[in-house]
């Protein structure tokens, strides 16, 4: 199913309105895209993380920075803030000072340390922030928006005859039926399946239940008298949080389902009769008829039960039929204890045949306390048969519509009332696109009632099939399989609610041929076939855009800041003429400044740009090692020879050569 849903899913930017414009604002790239923006963002976290560093470093080196002479140790460790290209080779440098100036400066490791922890702080900060760019992913979460061009209804052709209608419209209830049961199975049970739930805009639909409920008919009618009803309440479903319908606040809308069972007394409309008719091929035959309101055709009979078939070795039979309130064609009209003006009814008749079970059961729909005893390999065995040939329980649906702007509801009622209702849509204040959507679930309405998750499967509907052995001896029925059976059909419609929504926007997994689609025929409705959610697209990747702009914004903020800080911060020193000296400093400790002055002192070149951050040797000249150079002490001039020479000098005449030098060395400090 995802696989299916993931051809039609929308590439780009999107609106989640759950989380609002800004929150929600998301992208949704192909599963190669997604990789190459999250490599992307992690590379540039990393880059903003050697910009953040560079711009500590100045800041570092700038507040340390004096006219007045310092040790060594200070003097270079403001070269390794200048010069360390990244917070982690800055790391490694001031582990070295400590380690190398251990016996010459006074606490090394105590100067070093703060420089080495804040380094250490800077790599840790940014690689995390590296590795966790990637949960813009989660921010946005594992949806996405689905767009097909087959959006729209499915809607029966008129070049067709009756029957072929009929078989068309069967196959097409019995693949949404299957489809619906299986994932019911799977994401409405205890235990969830989570490669099967992962599918629609929420896993499965909340409901609850109340097994104390009145009796949906007249009470004579129910088992248990007045308190005999099982109600199934889903509340307020939300057509956005719930079926996934991406819509802003304004444009919600709540649907609340309610279906009520009951089994029922069948004593007094049963009627029991022999076939006395020669010609009938069931001559012979004890029929029970069960009399609960006229079937179109077979007069006041609504089910009739051969009781030869009890001797068959058939298993369960389960049959059903409904009667919608307010609908003017009928198939079966309910007598009057049975008939509701606001709710459709589904009555069901359960005949065990042949069955026997292991075990009394007193549950009302398959009760079985009579017993009977068997022998197997000489071994006898109690057995029980059933109470009665055939079993009744009806239920009724109520559907019901909110505007969560306002509060105002719909009374619970049938199908038709309900659409009717919808008609006048300005009684509940509904918009434009409320009305729309609310439209579009009505038109699910005919596949959300009990007798639509039944009758295309007849006694495969049944829980209590699947402990059947060798279709003769049912196994371990509790005494409430009967509220197992009707929870499993309310799990159905509610897992075919959420599938036709999404069908809505895709169009059908499955259509026969004499169905075409009607596509969206106004605006609403092709914002209904625009913004459906759905989750686990495999192979789409949804980012937070937020996310993502703030990632972006920050980064590129620390990047263009360590570009123009120290040019931003020379040009204010100039014009305000203060601490000018900073700037001299940071460009003096700057690698190619050093490099400068180290030729520059052994009188190698004549270069330009000496307060620049990058000098200029002039005229072409070419620079480089002595040729005699000190393997074990480097020097870049023969300085070596004349410091040897003057050695043999009196210590007058080398003071006084050091006076003359230095009256040529006086500098000038910029303020």
């Amino acid at each position: 199913m995802s696989q299916t849903l993931g051809v039609h899913v929308h590439t780009g930017p999107w609106v989640n309105w759950s989380h609002g414009r800004v929150l929600g604002s998301t992208l949704t790239l192909s599963e190669r895209n997604a990789g190459l923006l999250t490599a992307f963002l992690a590379t540039f976290v990393t880059t903003a993380g050697a910009a953040c560093w560079k711009i500590l470093s100045y800041a570092i080196h700038q507040s340390r920075a004096r006219r007045e002479v310092r040790d060594g140790l200070h003097h270079q460790q403001q070269a390794s803030l200048r010069n360390a290209g990244s917070a982690a080779a800055a790391a490694w440098q001031f582990a070295q000072l400590s380690w190398y100036w251990r016996k010459q400066a006074v606490r090394p490791l105590a100067r070093n340390l703060p420089f080495l922890l804040l380094a250490l702080f800077n790599i840790i900060v940014f690689t995390l922030a590296s590795i966790f760019s990637s949960e813009v992913t989660k921010a946005a979460g594992n949806e996405a928006l689905i767009r097909s061009p087959q959006c729209g209804i499915l809607n029966l052709t008129d070049n067709v005859d009756f029957i072929t209608k009929s078989a068309n419209f069967n196959e097409l209830e019995v693949n949404q039926t299957l489809t619906a049961t299986t994932y019911a199975r799977a994401c409405y049970g205890k235990t969830k399946d989570p490669l099967q739930c992962n599918q629609y805009a929420q896993q499965s639909l909340p409901w609850t239940s109340d097994q104390n409920a009145s009796c949906p008919f007249s009470p004579d009618l129910c088992f248990y008298g007045e308190k005999a009803g099982y109600a199934m309440d889903t509340g307020r479903l939300d057509s956005r949080s719930a079926l996934g319908i991406n819509a802003p606040d304004s444009d919600r809308i709540q649907y609340r389902k309610v279906t009520t069972c009951t089994p029922l007394k069948a004593e007094e409309h049963v009627r029991v009769y022999n076939d006395t008719n020669p010609e009938d091929g069931a001559f012979g035959s004890t029929f029970i008829d069960f009399e609960f309101g006229e079937v179109v055709g077979v007069d006041n009979s609504t089910f009739l039960y051969n009781i030869h078939s009890a001797a068959s070795n058939n298993g369960y039979v389960l049959t059903s039929l409904a009667a919608y309130a307010g609908s003017a064609a009928k198939a079966w009209v309910p007598i009057p204890a049975l008939n509701r003006t606001d709710g459709d009814i589904s009555i069901f008749f359960l005949a065990s045949n042949s069955l026997i079970y292991n075990a009394p059961v007193t549950d009302p729909f398959f009760a079985a306390t009579i017993p009977t005893d068997r022998e197997f390999e000489g071994v006898n065995y109690t057995y029980y048969y059933p109470d009665a040939y055939v079993s009744v329980m009806a239920c009724v649906d109520q559907h019901q519509f909110c505007n969560p702007s306002d509060g105002k509801c719909t009374p619970l009622t049938g199908m038709d009332p309900l659409i009717a209702t919808m008609d006048q849509r300005f009684k509940l204040d509904l918009n434009s696109a409320q009305h729309t959507t609310a439209i579009l679930i009505s038109e699910i309405f005919l596949q959300l009632t009990a007798y639509a998750s039944v009758h295309t499967r007849g006694a495969n509907a049944l829980r209590a099939s699947e402990t059947v052995h060798d279709n003769d001896i049912q196994v371990g029925t509790p005494n409430t399989q009967w509220m197992t059976e009707v929870s499993t059909w309310f799990g159905i419609s509610l897992a075919k609610l959420q599938q036709l929504v999404v069908q809505y926007a895709t169009g059908p997994a499955h259509a026969p041929e004499s169905y075409n689609i009607i596509g969206p025929l106004n605006k609403e409705q092709e914002d209904i076939c625009n913004n459906q959610i759905i989750r686990n697209t495999t192979g789409y990747i949804s980012f937070s855009i937020l996310g993502v702009a703030i990632i972006l914004i920050v980064g590129t903020a620390l990047i263009v800041t360590s570009l123009l800080l120290d040019t931003v911060m020379t040009s204010l020193r100039q014009k305000i003429d203060r601490n000018q000296y900073k700037s001299l400093l940071w460009a003096m400790d700057g690698t190619l400044q050093l490099q400068r002055l180290a030729y520059e002192e052994a009188g190698q070149g004549e270069w330009s740009g000496g307060a620049e951050s990058v000098p200029i040797l002039l005229n072409g000249k070419k620079i480089g090692l002595p040729r005699n150079v000190d393997m074990a002490h480097p020097r870049l001039s023969q300085k070596a020879e004349q410091d040897s020479k003057s050695s043999s000098q009196a210590p007058e005449e080398v003071a006084l050569m050091d006076q003359k030098n230095m009256s040529h060395q006086v500098r000038v400090w910029p303020k």
